[in-house]
């Protein structure tokens, strides 16, 4: 496994291009597949009703914004979405540690012979920090070929955590509001951040209403329910914080 040297470039990039630095990021590795997603350090942090932990890991592995390095590596991805929920420890691991090695034993027959099919022996998954906001994380798992040796990858660990800051930099700056957590997880509602928004930059309700067409009270509840969910009090707050977590 090569560590390039030179850093990812945090100028230039486009949506498709995402998927094209993972591809590279892979060939770079020399690794069967990745997978990365924009992620929160710790999920479970954001769901203040009694929800459950098996609901918190379905909807972490049915996110909508989950990129791969290849579409069958995506694929592999969703079509065993399904199992996770089974894997509440696993799950766990990969969200409390920085690289965390995923215990093969524990995976489903369906899902350890999917990986087997595709010369997959291990899967390692390695959290690095977000540059904008101290609650997100980037989580790039790789997925190892049947002659890698996890122990000699994990002696490479700082060479790996250092290209993997310098691409989750890139991404943060590029495409933190399109990757946001908080919208894919579906915790926010994508309108009532647009209201803040619009709040944010000098209209003021009556305009806001008119322009959205709705009422008055409408445009409040979508500001009171932010509110709650960031935990502040004011509109003054909640522009700070939704500002601290790249909604705005």
């Amino acid at each position: 496994m090569q560590i390039a040297n030179n850093p990812f470039p945090i100028s230039g990039l486009e949506p498709a291009q995402l998927e094209a630095a993972l591809k590279e990021l892979n060939t770079d590795l020399g690794t069967v597949g990745l997978w990365y997603c924009y992620d929160f350090a710790l999920p479970e942090q954001w769901y203040r009703q009694s929800t459950s932990r098996k609901t918190v890991i379905r909807r972490f592995a049915k996110r909508r914004r989950l990129f791969a390095s290849s579409g069958p590596i995506s694929d592999l991805w969703h079509q065993q979405s399904s199992h996770y929920h089974k894997m509440a420890d696993v799950i766990q691991g990969v969200w409390q540690q920085e690289i965390y090695v995923w215990p093969m034993a524990e995976l489903s027959d369906t899902m350890f012979f999917a990986l087997d099919r595709m010369d997959v022996n291990a899967l390692v998954t390695f959290t690095v920090g977000c540059p904008l906001a101290n609650e997100f994380r980037g989580r790039f798992t790789l997925l190892l070929n049947k002659s890698s040796d996890v122990s000699r990858v994990l002696d490479k660990r700082h060479g790996i955590l250092s290209r993997l800051e310098n691409t989750q930099q890139a991404f943060s700056y590029r495409f933190a509001k399109t990757l946001n957590p908080l919208v894919d997880y579906n915790i926010v509602n994508p309108l009532s951040v647009y209201i803040l928004g619009l709040l944010a930059s000098g209209n003021n309700r009556p305009e806001i209403a008119q322009q959205l067409r709705l009422s008055r009270r409408g445009v409040d509840y979508h500001l009171a329910t932010l509110k709650d969910l960031l935990d502040t009090k004011s509109i003054h707050q909640l522009v700070y914080r939704a500002t601290q977590l790249q909604l705005i």
